[in-house]
Order: C-alpha cells, then sequence, then structure tokens
C-alpha cells in the first residue's frame, strides 16, 4: 500500500464542527485511487471516521478527537 508519512491529527476538518481529528489512515495523493480507498476505509471503520483531503491532495481517514474549540 502507498500512504502518505503519518499524521497524527488535523484540525482544519469542516466536517468535525473545530473539533480536532485523529489521523487514522493516510493515503498519499501519488495513488489514483486514493479517494476510493480512503472513502472504503473509512466505512469500514464506521463511527464518526470520515475522509478529508488536504492541500497537498492526500487523502486522510479521521475521526473527531477533542472538544470544540
Amino acid at each position: 500500500m502507498n500512504t502518505a508519512p503519518p499524521r497524527t491529527a488535523v484540525t482544519s476538518c469542516r466536517r468535525c464542527a473545530g473539533r480536532p481529528a485523529t489521523v487514522l489512515e493516510t493515503f498519499s495523493a501519488s495513488r489514483h485511487d486514493n479517494t476510493l480507498i480512503a472513502d472504503q476505509s473509512a466505512g469500514e471503520l464506521g463511527g464518526d471516521a470520515h475522509t478529508y483531503a488536504d492541500r497537498n491532495g492526500d487523502m486522510h481517514v479521521v475521526r473527531p478527537s477533542g472538544a470544540t474549540s
């Protein structure tokens, strides 16, 4: 699997409504199918897991992890 360097959290995911988000998996923008694979992974993880694309095109599977700021 071609993954991007690991990140532990993101803070700009709109779907997390201002809460920090824990990054569960990251798929590199160099993968042409990173969106599809991330969507599938988020679905398998369930709960509040969802996808977040950063400015570099990497796709992260994230879950809200903190209080609203």
